[in-house]
């Protein structure tokens, strides 16, 4: 499937907005790939820290730079694949928390603060790396099937 630049840079945005995890749809799982193999615009960045302000995380703008600096993304088009996947895994945990909780707000609260789970991390920096992130869909699972976390 082709996607437009313009529906690419929204990706982060509609993953959150929909509130509903991406990986129970196998069409969209392979769109994702795809999106992430050819590289996000780098607009993608700018719509995921306007989504993390939104939900009130703490410098928006210094979290994005931990997956690509200002500098690197007035230089570039496009996104490399370990940053591209990196902006659709912080996306996809958001989405998740919002279908767990039901509403942004919980959501919000829950990626946001300190959680004992995590030893004291903050679930959304958790989501930067690959391990931390399964770490928090963990937690998010068992909250929606009601385990005790």
């Amino acid at each position: 499937m082709n996607m437009t630049r313009h529906s690419l840079a929204d990706l982060p945005a509609r993953l959150v907005r929909e509130a509903r995890p991406v990986y129970s749809e196998p069409d969209q799982l392979e769109r994702l790939r795809q999106a992430a193999e050819t590289g996000l615009p780098v607009e993608a960045v700018k719509v995921l820290q306007a989504e993390l302000k939104r939900f009130g995380a703490r410098r928006p703008a210094d979290f994005v730079n931990r997956i690509i600096s200002r500098a690197t993304r007035q230089r570039r088009d496009r996104l490399k694949r370990e940053e591209s996947e990196a902006v659709l895994r912080v996306a996809a945990v958001m989405a998740l928390a919002v279908y767990v909780w039901g509403e942004e707000e919980g959501a919000a609260e829950f990626l946001i603060h300190p959680h004992p789970m995590l030893r004291g991390a903050i679930p959304i920096e958790m989501a930067l790396s690959e391990t931390g992130v399964r770490h928090v869909e963990d937690i998010l699972w068992g909250l929606h099937y009601g385990l005790p976390v």
